[in-house]
């Protein structure tokens, strides 16, 4: 019974394959076009929300005008329905255009984020979808308005 026969510990086995560590591929040089597409998109954005701040205080201020238009007529008499629901409408419209755009800072920051860990962004389509469906329903309400108070 020799022992001669079998290996020293010290010796690695045929087995036992030593591996390297697995080495990173090397980051590609940022494409600044993305970053500039980002801040297109966030400027588009906020152009949008300025422009529904904008024209919300344009319909906020027209029932104030068609009340003015009605006491000029003759024989007509001021209607505050008319007023109440432009300046409604009107202050529905402000708040959104703020809403927009700080939807639009939340979605530029996030992007900019991933762009800068290399990783992939996520366009949700909720943002812009949700502004397409309030801008029509709004545009709904002001066609109601509008075409009721030139009705009357």
């Amino acid at each position: 019974m020799s022992r001669s026969a079998e290996p020293l510990p010290s010796e690695p086995s045929p087995e036992v394959v030593i591996q390297p560590h697995p080495v990173a591929p090397p980051r590609p040089a940022r494409d600044a076009r993305y970053d500039w597409a980002a801040e297109r998109t966030l400027l588009a954005w906020v152009r949008t929300g300025l422009a529904m701040m904008g024209f919300g205080f344009v319909v906020a201020r027209f029932g104030a005008f068609l009340r003015a238009l009605g006491v000029t007529a003759p024989g007509a008499l001021p209607e505050e329905g008319h007023a109440s629901a432009s300046m409604a409408a009107g202050i529905l419209m402000v708040a959104f255009g703020v809403v927009a755009n700080l939807v639009a800072v939340r979605r530029f920051l996030r992007n900019h984020r991933a762009l800068s860990r290399g990783e992939p962004i996520d366009p949700s389509p909720f943002g812009p979808a949700a502004l397409a469906v309030f801008a029509a329903l709004l545009g709904g309400v002001l066609a109601l308005l509008l075409g009721g108070a030139l009705l009357h």
